[in-house]
């Protein structure tokens, strides 16, 4: 479905500064499409700016995040879960945001001047509380918007005093978000915004979209990913699966992982297999598909039930992802099958049996939220356009009396074991 641009020239320009993160390839793909609905409906009053915002004004460590991601997830990701687990309250989160406040304010104020906005959008977790704090000091009322990348957890991370409005995946996101005491007139769920190509290619026969790709066209057929990034497990998921199907054609996506499509490129498969890199047309390989076999990233997932392939979650992120498995599960859209011989066998059944993939596919457009991306840009868009009565700087005795009431709401805050 095509969005039409929203006819108004009387109304001046916005603009939306979009923040994100290379940080696993989610956040930058929902922004990115967030951007691009945007510029559909408003045209060129719409003037979007996206910024990596850990990579160009966060402090060492946080700024390498991007590159030292997969490395964090080394071994199954045990670790990142439990320091995921261990850093996921609010207490805990603005502590640390208190302790690099020194090196973290003047970086957020270069930000500010660098890149003006009528409203700041912010894609990742980790610089919320830091900006939401920073505007209020600087004395300056933008609004400032979340919008949640998961499907269901909202890490604790997410949450500050200044959001004016949170837009999440799901009502499981909300509920954990009223839990980390967000009022719920702040919380809205839109679903998880995918670029409309994939609602697009849903209406196409698959035998056609594998005919354009040059796949068999009658072929049984099975994709397999490993994230954006391109997980090493994913070898073994391959290997397994082309071993348990050799009636099957496959398609391995090793993303952004060179060394990976490398090593799958050299193995002598016992059945058709096309290795591919990064791509852009990934929502024409997922409506290719009668299985899609991968790790259970939320963008992923959200693009896979607005096409309707059913899908074999073969790994997850332990605490981030894995709430994403049940959801998938209890919906009647995928199977859990973690590990390559569990998997394998998981996508024999689904490839031998046709009516339960029909089933499948039909409970993934069930859960799908293919508009998503439409409504959180018309909310943003709404937003920018009736700022706060205050949007100016205030003026220094204004200033200072905001500060000198925001450190004595910051010292209330110092959790008990700092003061003791």
């Amino acid at each position: 479905m095509t969005q039409e641009a929203i006819v108004g020239p009387e109304e001046r320009p916005f603009r939306f500064l979009l923040l994100h993160s290379r940080t696993g390839g989610g956040h930058l793909r929902v922004a990115r499409t967030v951007a691009d609905a945007l510029t559909a409906r408003y045209g060129d009053r719409a003037q979007v700016t996206l910024v990596d915002v850990l990579a160009e004004y966060a402090p060492w460590p946080l700024s390498r995040a991007p590159e030292w991601y997969p490395t964090a997830l080394w071994g199954g990701g045990r670790m990142y879960g439990w320091g995921f687990n261990l850093l996921n309250g609010r207490r805990r989160v603005w502590t640390i945001c208190h302790l690099a406040w020194p090196l973290t304010y003047p970086r957020v104020l270069r930000m500010f001047r660098e890149h003006p906005a009528d409203i700041i959008v912010s894609f990742h977790p980790v610089p919320v509380y830091t900006i939401s704090r920073a505007l209020e000091w600087a004395g300056l009322s933008t609004p400032f918007i979340a919008v949640g990348t998961d499907l269901v957890v909202m890490h604790a991370a997410w949450v500050a005093p200044g959001v004016q409005r949170y837009l999440v995946a799901t009502e499981a996101a909300r509920e954990q978000l009223l839990r980390h005491g967000v009022g719920p007139e702040r919380i809205e769920v839109t679903g998880l915004p995918i670029g409309p190509q994939f609602q697009q290619v849903a209406a196409e026969a698959p035998v056609a979209v594998r005919r354009r790709l040059g796949l068999e066209p009658d072929q049984p057929t099975v994709l397999l990913m490993g994230g954006g990034v391109g997980f090493e497990p994913l070898e073994a998921v391959a290997r397994a699966v082309a071993a348990a199907t050799p009636t099957a054609q496959l398609i391995v996506i090793a993303g952004q992982n060179e060394r990976l499509r490398a090593r799958l490129a050299a193995i002598p498969w016992p059945t058709p297999v096309r290795i591919e890199g990064f791509v852009e047309n990934i929502h024409e390989w997922m409506r290719a598909a009668d299985v899609l076999v991968t790790k259970a990233g939320p963008t992923t997932i959200a693009e896979a039930l607005t096409v309707g392939v059913p899908m074999v979650l073969w790994g997850a992120i332990p605490a981030q992802e894995t709430p994403n498995v049940h959801l998938v599960v209890q919906a009647g859209a995928g199977i859990w099958a973690p590990g390559p011989e569990r998997a394998a066998a998981a996508v024999a059944r689904l490839i031998a049996d046709p009516a339960a993939r029909r089933v499948a596919a039909g409970e993934a457009r069930r859960l799908a939220s293919p508009e998503a991306a439409r409504r959180v840009a018309d909310i943003l868009w709404e937003i920018a356009s009736h700022p706060p009565l205050n949007s100016r700087p205030l003026g220094v005795p204004a200033l200072l009396r905001n500060r000198l009431q925001h450190w004595i709401r910051a010292l209330r805050e110092v959790p008990p074991f700092l003061v003791r």
